[in-house]
């Protein structure tokens, strides 16, 4: 590899590092600042992937002249197909559905982590009162995702949005600092 194609192949990584780093930061524009719009768009493309993938295994299933098919190929396309199609038509309903599943989960935790604390609690030191706080807040959380599920779950996205911000500035920084050097 010659000098100089070595240079525009450094050229090349440090133009897509800094397209990377503004891609960045603008898919976390647009999640902070329409996290419901962007849960949507998520979902939608999820289950047009999935349509994908069921079409191309049920159209496979009957193009195929194999007599060794079995119904389970088809049931295999199906599945995928339909779920892809509920997740386009109600895409609100999983979003919400997804978070409640997450806030009982997290009930659950809770409760585990007060069992913990009350075993813990002949020693009354860091240990009994650690525990304590962690699942009193646990508790809290849970019962704020039970009450709207769906409000919390534009909140996770926002707190991703602002993530992607952070690590597209950092791209844009470090490349920066490349550049000087």
């Amino acid at each position: 590899m010659s000098e100089k194609s070595f240079y525009a192949s450094i050229r090349d990584i440090l133009r897509n590092y800094m397209l990377d780093g503004i891609l960045l930061i603008l898919l976390g524009l647009a999640m902070l600042i329409w996290p419901d719009s962007s849960l949507k768009a998520l979902c939608i493309t999820i289950g047009i992937a999935l349509c994908v993938i069921g079409l191309v295994h049920v159209l496979g299933f009957f193009a195929s002249k194999d007599a060794g098919r079995s119904p389970q190929q088809l049931i295999g396309g199906i599945l995928p197909l339909a779920l892809g199609i509920l997740l386009i038509a109600a895409s609100g309903f999983f979003i919400g559905a997804f978070q409640f599943v997450c806030g009982l989960l997290l009930l659950y935790g809770a409760a585990l982590m007060f069992a913990q604390a009350w075993m813990l609690r002949s020693l009354r030191g860091w240990d009994f009162t650690l525990a304590l706080v962690c699942a009193c807040v646990t508790l809290v959380l849970a019962v704020i995702i039970l009450i709207d599920p769906v409000a919390f779950a534009s909140f996770i996205t926002q707190l991703h949005g602002i993530a992607l911000i952070v690590e597209g500035l950092s791209m844009l920084l470090v490349l920066r600092k490349v550049k000087k050097a």
